[in-house]
């Protein structure tokens, strides 16, 4: 092997190993979020068929080719984007109810602060209800959640018998309505309490304690700080 050789070789192994430093791997995460939280917000402002790849890669400031670097398609984005806001959203909504013990107050809580996200984050609210993939994400993720809260409700004594699978969907639907009003400005900032006394009284609770429970101090959930950028 002559000398050349030798160097192009060791050059060589050297941007291969480049490729593997704790240095290149942060830039690539960084790179995937950003990628991540455009498609959040071209989709929440565009909708869904109305996005391009090139739309995405602009307001992310990479190269179009970049993208496939990262992701096969925009569905393949879309599928990490609403992954990974639904388990944000549910990961903080776990350690809020480590501290409740009530079921109807952890069914409250739940629901107040899924519809308080359309004031606290816009653009996820709006990629929420303009993403019907996301409805697929919000029933793996959030489903078994619910169906949890709602069987144990029951098996407390709680709640009255019921149709769990019927009561998961109704609530979720009832949700993502109300998070689709409130963005359209239809509905004011005192929906996520009316609409959670609105399904306590679904589950079987009277219509005052519902109320009283609704209208609690709602505890406080980290997620992350989005970049609000329009």
């Amino acid at each position: 092997m002559t000398k050349s050789a030798g160097r192009s070789s060791s050059k060589g192994r050297g941007r291969r190993d480049r490729s593997t430093t704790p240095r290149h791997q942060r830039r690539r995460l960084r790179t995937r979020a950003r990628l991540i939280e455009s498609a959040l917000r071209v989709i929440g402002s565009k909708g869904v068929d109305a996005t391009a790849i090139a739309d995405i890669t602009e307001d992310a400031d990479v190269g179009f080719g970049t993208f496939y670097n990262y992701f096969d398609s925009k569905d393949a984005v879309l599928v990490a984007a609403t992954a990974e806001a639904a388990a944000a959203l549910g990961h903080a909504l776990d350690r809020v109810n480590e501290h409740l013990r009530d079921p109807a107050e952890k069914l409250a809580v739940a629901v107040r602060h899924m519809v308080r996200m359309v004031d606290r984050d816009p653009i996820w609210a709006s990629f929420v209800v303009r993403s019907s993939l996301y409805e697929e994400q919000v029933a793996a993720v959030h489903g078994p959640r619910l169906e949890h809260d709602l069987r144990n409700g029951i098996v407390t004594g709680r709640f009255p018998e019921a149709d769990v699978s019927l009561l998961k969907y109704a609530i979720g639907g009832a949700v993502f309505t109300v998070m689709q009003a409130k963005l359209t400005g239809a509905l004011g900032r005192d929906a996520d309490s009316s609409l959670a006394a609105a399904v306590l009284r679904m589950v079987g609770l009277p219509a005052g304690e519902a109320r009283d429970i609704a209208r609690r101090r709602v505890p406080e959930i980290e997620v992350p700080v989005r970049d609000r950028r329009v």
